[in-house]
């Protein structure tokens, strides 16, 4: 659930690296947005879950996705409910155990692992998860339940917007990714062991 980078840290560094993703969570949730339609923004929470995810492990980032969004949403509030945060939460948890789990090995290891995360969140987060729970925020909130498209008739709607906020989060992962690969901060060490002394 922890990346070995993040083991390897000592508890204040887990605990400021673990700070830092979350306010770039929050920044991200509510600072960095374009919106693209009523119901539809270009953001980059994707990307900081994606790293948080990559660098710390599935479980700091499901933390750092679900409360980047709640702290996003006290601080901007939009009509987004809680649930969205949830969503993120799982995205960040998916990849985290698909980035440290999958078992591929070799130089182009990382690009491999990446590619399979974004293309397993993409089809599991953003087009079944995220679709459900945007449904029926815009049936049960925003139109009372009166709301007469159908599930699929929305998603059809709603899939080549999120698909290109989606497209532009994983390029950006992508580009991004040979130089964390390069910064040596990244490089998880091995932890001194302490020996009985005499």
């Amino acid at each position: 659930m922890f990346s070995k980078l993040f083991l390897s840290f000592s508890p204040a560094k887990k605990i400021a690296f673990t700070a830092v993703f979350l306010a770039l969570s929050v920044v991200a949730n509510a600072f960095v947005d374009i919106d693209i339609s009523p119901n539809n923004k270009l953001t980059f929470t994707y990307f900081v879950c994606f790293y948080a995810a990559y660098l710390l492990g599935a479980a700091p980032a499901f933390l750092i996705g679900f409360a980047g969004d709640g702290i996003g949403f006290l601080i901007k509030p939009s009509g987004i409910y809680w649930l969205f945060g949830l969503t993120l939460g799982v995205y960040a948890f998916l990849t985290g155990l698909i980035l440290h789990y999958l078992p591929v090995r070799g130089k182009y290891a990382p690009y491999v692992k990446c590619a399979v995360a974004l293309i397993a969140c993409y089809a599991l987060i953003t087009v079944c998860l995220n679709s459900v729970v945007n449904y029926y925020y815009v049936k049960l909130i925003l139109y009372h339940g009166d709301y007469t498209k159908t599930f699929w008739v929305y998603l059809a709607g709603r899939l080549g917007i999120q698909s290109a906020v989606y497209a532009v989060n994983a390029a950006a992962c992508f580009v991004a990714l040979p130089v964390v690969l390069r910064v040596p901060l990244f490089v998880p060490r091995e932890r001194p062991v302490k020996r009985e002394g005499k």
